[in-house]
């Protein structure tokens, strides 16, 4: 009975995905997206360029995560890192949302460090709290610069302020867990430590994140990765909004793609099916984009993605299956 839970769940998630998109279809009327659609034929170098730039955003994100291994001790071989990486891709888009594709992530990275299981799994967490950081700091700042632009909007401002409150909750939850080690500072979490295999888990988990408050500078280059990633999946919506010859700044494009990611990234359906169309609406109305442009282009990007997600799934199938796994 068990086993059918996480089936069901995966079902129930692609039904309220579809759902969602089905009402805003229908709601906008399939005639105007069937035109937007329509005018992207004519333009196959943009869509060309918009599938090259995901590429290359995605890339990026595969050359952060391996820098983030070898500074945590755990050096992979390129391809190792490259196959891993996409193949998160593929369940975060198909299966299971962001959290099965780092799940994903973290049985291949355990399956290659079987010795240091704790930290391999921990420099998938990292990853992805690195990029959603980089993600909310970059947003928010570019939020105090254009703020005019949203405030009068009542869903782009409500985003905003939202955006504000998870940095705050984000910087703080830093300072609290990295300001002191907190092993050291609480004796309960301290006896704790060492009873059962959980508590010996989290401490080993500590202590490979701990590792960069002392050694910020292995940061830098992954968090100049995180915005170059962020750059190109930006780049990238530019392009398929050129090729449906739709009149949008890239500034305006860029001052809210953030706020989609962030709050897209919430695992409600799979791949943000319907809930990253309602972002695109919502939040591209202030600048004059109407609905049906809005969901075009949120499709489109969702498109160019999931063909590399595909490819991460091919990945999956042509992986080498480990004959005697690690104890």
């Amino acid at each position: 009975m068990s086993s059918r839970h996480p089936i069901l769940g995966q079902f129930t998630r692609w039904a309220i995905g579809l759902a969602l998109l089905a009402v805003l279809l229908r709601t906008i009327g399939l005639d105007d997206v069937r035109q937007e659609f329509a005018r992207v034929q004519d333009a196959p170098g943009w869509l060309a360029a918009a599938l090259a730039l995901t590429f290359l955003a995605l890339f990026a994100g595969v050359v952060r995560w391996h820098l983030l291994l070898r500074a945590m001790g755990l050096p992979t071989p390129f391809r190792r890192s490259f196959r891993g990486f996409f193949i998160g891709q593929f369940f975060n888009a198909f299966l299971f949302g962001a959290c099965g594709g780092d799940l994903a992530r973290a049985v291949h990275a355990a399956h290659a460090h079987p010795a240091r299981r704790a930290e391999a799994v921990t420099s998938v967490f990292l990853d992805r709290a690195l990029g959603l950081l980089v993600t909310l700091a970059f947003g928010c700042g570019l939020l105090l610069l254009r703020f005019r632009y949203l405030a009068n909007d009542p869903h782009a401002s409500r985003a905003g302020w939202l955006m504000m409150a998870f940095l705050a909750a984000a910087t703080g939850g830093l300072l609290l867990l990295f300001s002191h080690n907190i092993f050291a500072r609480l004796p309960w979490l301290a006896r704790w430590q060492h009873r059962g295999w959980i508590g010996p888990l989290v401490r080993r988990m500590y202590d490979a994140l701990f590792f960069f408050r002392q050694h910020g500078r292995h940061l830098f280059w992954p968090t100049v990765l995180s915005v170059v990633n962020l750059l190109l999946l930006a780049a990238a919506s530019g392009a398929l909004a050129r090729a449906m010859n739709l009149a949008l700044p890239f500034m305006d494009l860029l001052t809210v793609f953030p706020i989609i990611t962030v709050l897209a990234a919430i695992p409600i359906t799979p791949g943000a099916l319907g809930v990253r169309e309602t972002l695109f609406i919502q939040l591209l109305q202030p600048f004059g984009v109407a609905a049906g442009a809005a969901v075009s282009l949120s499709l489109l990007g969702y498109f160019a993605g999931s063909a590399w997600s595909l490819f991460g799934g091919l990945l999956f199938l042509l992986a080498p299956r480990p004959t005697n796994p690690p104890p």
